[in-house]
């Protein structure tokens, strides 16, 4: 009797054309069983024995296993002996088939699993960034991955490479570079997302440092002045504002009032604020010159401090957003824009060059003390290692003259003396 290859093709469509009356299973031989129901089914079944483990000395036990490999309408007779033939060698070798078989299955759902493409992994990493976004940087999201990185969207974010990168980013680089900067930035996040959720491994494509900065080419540098409103027009500008409210028309307000820089407003809080001294001291961690400096605060930015909500603990920000977070510099611009003035007209940064240019051609402050109220330092390293003064007494007046200036009062600077009476008596 034949122990392999004991049924036929033609003999095997005879059997299944011919649904027997109870499940029968017709043995080819090698552990490999035609299984047949009276329903009509027919399909290949992989038997054997397989031996559990079991300490030493003890009885041996075996387990029965079935595995199936297929319809046989689907498969056929030479395919099923085929992979009857497999599971065999890994018998011979040890290997259960079936926990085999469970493996490769778990292995390929979890492969499964992690194909993403870059369009969904956009997607996912917008919502989460969303609460903490202002409407207009989560357009400029959506918008820069629907529009530049079209040849990514259908990607699986693993196969993401280099080249891929440089595709969407090179034609924009010379001609629209800040463009081109800002999607690099998003093309970065999106996929060190994607690689901390395990959708892909091994060095970001889009980084920048020690890679993708030695296969771009260095654009010209070319100076661009932000746009800033002639000193002029700020005392109409902050009618407008003051007609403004909340606590962004505040900060914008304090910036102006005090030559400070966004990110300085932003992240204030009261612990750097002494109403008594009139004074706001900026930390030097927090200092783009990474060195410590003091704002002197007039009249007027004073009465807005104490006019603030909020409890005034030390660890609070001056300003929150609506959310409680601190104020995103997005947020700021919209608001010059909801005023009516567009970005060629005017920014945040424009404030401190509307103060720099009063302070040159209305008052007699010399150049280094006009420098210093916007915490400028041009002098030498070696002069600053012996003069260490910020010029904060002459400063004074300034700021207070600043700030009269701004309600329309006026360019005649208070002499210090008359600063200092005028303090003391406050």
């Amino acid at each position: 009797m034949r122990n392999h290859h004991r049924l036929t093709a033609s003999k095997v469509k005879a059997l299944i054309s011919n649904p027997p009356t109870k499940p029968t299973y017709d043995h080819d031989g090698g552990g490999l069983y035609l299984q047949r129901t009276p329903a009509g089914t027919a399909s290949w079944l992989y038997r054997y024995s397989y031996v559990l483990p079991t300490p030493p000395g003890a009885k041996k036990k075996k387990k029965e296993h079935s595995i199936g490999l297929g319809a046989a309408r689907v498969v056929t007779l030479a395919e099923a002996r085929g992979k009857a033939d497999e599971y065999r060698k890994l018998r011979a070798g040890g290997v259960d088939p079936k926990s085999q078989k469970h493996g490769a299955r778990a292995r390929t759902q979890r492969e499964a699993d992690q194909r993403i493409t870059f369009s969904d992994a956009a997607a996912r990493y917008i919502a989460l960034r969303k609460p903490e976004w202002s409407a207009s940087n989560l357009t400029a999201w959506e918008g820069s991955i629907r529009k530049h990185a079209t040849p990514l969207h259908s990607m699986i974010v693993r196969d993401i490479a280099t080249t891929d990168v440089l595709r969407v980013i090179e034609p924009l680089w010379a001609s629209r570079h800040a463009t081109a900067v800002a999607l690099r930035q998003r093309l970065e996040a999106i996929l060190a997302w994607a690689t901390s959720h395990g959708y892909r491994t091994g060095e970001n494509p889009a980084k920048f440092d020690r890679h993708l900065e030695n296969l771009l080419t260095r654009p010209k540098a070319r100076t661009s002045h932000r746009a800033a409103l002639a000193y002029t027009d700020m005392p109409a500008f902050m009618e407008k504002l003051r007609a403004q409210a909340g606590n962004t028309a505040r900060l914008l307000e304090f910036l102006v009032l005090t030559g400070a820089r966004l990110s300085e407003g932003t992240g204030a809080v009261w612990a750097e604020i002494d109403l008594a001294g009139r004074v706001w001291h900026l930390p030097p961690e927090r200092m783009k010159s990474k060195a410590p400096h003091d704002v002197p605060l007039s009249d007027q930015a004073i009465a807005l401090l104490e006019a603030l909500p909020g409890e005034h603990r030390p660890e609070d920000r001056l300003f929150d957003s609506v959310k409680g977070k601190e104020i995103a510099g997005t947020v700021a611009r919209d608001m010059l824009r909801d005023l009516g003035y567009t970005r060629e007209e005017l920014t945040v940064h424009g404030f401190r060059s509307a103060l720099r240019t009063w302070l040159g051609e209305c008052t007699s402050a010399p150049d280094k003390v006009a420098e210093a109220c916007l915490a400028h330092d041009r002098r030498g390293k070696l002069v600053q290692s012996y003069e260490r003064t910020r010029f904060y007494d002459e400063r004074v007046p300034l700021m207070d003259q600043w700030a009269h200036y701004l309600e329309g009062g006026g360019t005649t600077v208070l002499p210090l003396e008359r600063a200092r009476a005028k303090r003391s008596a406050a």
